[in-house]
């Protein structure tokens, strides 16, 4: 197979860079929503239906991307959703400056299209590293998005600054990914992912699951709760990613320091994303997901009381330095036995994707009601419910009865 002739760092590396590729993607757009929303003539309500477009067709990509990494591999998926998507980024900041909304509409679909294929395809890989490997990896895989993120952030408040319309900032980093794709992405492994290949013999046949068993994975009261953890993490970290900038907007700072406050947000991301793997070796993943839930909690609290204590700055970084491990540490929860480990990572892709598609435009009902502060409400709870069923994620492999 191809993944031999990488080196286990060269592996990792490649698969850093390509997590970090799709941070700078998707900050990018992030960094510019408030922006967009004004050039669109969108209020808070309309915005979260249009953001919406995003999470539906992320859920279009991921339900079209499994079928096609079993057959081609991770690598083909990936090259194929990072082009597309930096395509359909470039022409959302043409037509999202003529404020022409329909346009604007069909292509965060394909935006979307591309991050839900991508995402669900560098994830696998990513676990694929992370399960060769006798360190916990994945978090600081994670931290590579972390890191694009980040730099996307801080490019997009430069920008702004700079008097740089979104139009020529999203061309610009079009570019950027386009390069990046084509310089790291062709690096990795043809093969991973893949379970079908030509010439298989019966034993390797025999390994493949079938369509019922890939669909059982849905009914393991382990993945379901780790499932529900996803989706507090989740809306936590899309409601920084899609609101914080537009909340402290509305609450009257400008659009640079709300900018920055997403930029820190990130940057806490990648800092707790790239050190969390001593957190977790120290710990242990159970116990570390309760920590970084708490931080998340107390984050998003300092946030809502920016009005009284006016430290959103504070908030962000706690809320990012929180946010940071609960992903990649459910996806390695969930990972442990190879066989049925990209069945299980989609059933946690598709329930972050679920909850991306009701998320916007929930929070965007109750900000016009009574403002974003107190929709932030929502991950808060939910992240915290999450916690209740932190003992799924203690390492137990899950066992398949045919072994």
């Amino acid at each position: 197979m191809t993944t031999k002739k990488l080196s286990p760092r060269s592996w990792y590396w490649y698969t850093f860079f390509s997590f970090g590729i799709q941070g700078l993607f998707f900050s990018t757009w992030v960094s510019r929503t408030p922006e967009i929303q004004k050039l669109l003539g969108l209020d808070t309500a309309q915005m979260g239906l249009f953001t919406l477009a995003m999470a539906i067709g992320s859920l279009v990509g991921l339900l079209a991307a499994g079928r096609i990494i079993a057959h081609y591999g991770v690598r083909l998926v990936l090259i194929s959703s990072y082009a597309i998507g930096a395509i359909a980024l470039a022409f959302l900041g043409i037509f999202s400056q003529q404020g022409n909304l329909v346009l604007s509409t069909a292509l965060l679909i394909l935006v979307g299209m591309s991050g839900g294929a991508g995402g669900l395809a560098i994830n696998i890989e990513g676990a694929n590293v992370d399960r060769n490997s006798t360190k916990s990896l994945l978090p600081s895989l994670h931290g590579a998005f972390s890191l694009g993120s980040l730099i996307g952030g801080a490019i997009g408040t430069v920008a702004i600054v700079a008097g740089i319309n979104v139009q020529m900032n999203f061309i610009l980093m079009s570019i950027v990914v386009l390069l990046g794709t084509a310089f790291v992405l062709t690096k990795l492994p043809e093969e991973s992912g893949k379970h079908v290949h030509d010439n298989m013999n019966t034993e390797e046949i025999r390994t493949i699951p079938s369509a019922k068993e890939r669909r059982s994975v849905w009914r393991e009261p382990q993945t379901l709760m780790v499932a529900f953890i996803v989706i507090g993490f989740n809306l936590a970290e899309g409601t920084a990613s899609t609101w914080l900038p537009i909340a402290l907007v509305d609450a009257g700072l400008s659009s640079a320091i709300a900018t920055a406050s997403f930029t820190v947000f990130a940057g806490a991301m990648a800092v707790g994303r790239l050190s969390g793997g001593l957190v977790v070796d120290k710990l242990g993943r159970s116990r570390s997901i309760l920590l970084f839930g708490a931080l998340t909690a107390a984050g998003i609290l300092v946030v809502i009381l920016t009005g009284f204590i006016a430290l959103p700055l504070v908030g962000a970084a706690l809320w990012g330095l929180g946010n940071s491990v609960g992903f990649p540490l459910c996806v390695s929860a969930v990972s442990e036995e190879p066989r049925l480990a990209s069945s299980r990572v989609g059933v946690l892709w598709i329930s972050s994707n679920a909850s991306g598609i009701t998320g916007p435009p929930l929070l965007g009902f109750i900000g016009q009601v009574a403002g974003l502060f107190t929709a932030f409400l929502v991950p808060f709870f939910l992240l915290m419910a999450g916690m209740a069923f932190n003992r799924a994620t203690r390492t137990h492999t899950t066992v398949d009865a045919r072994r």
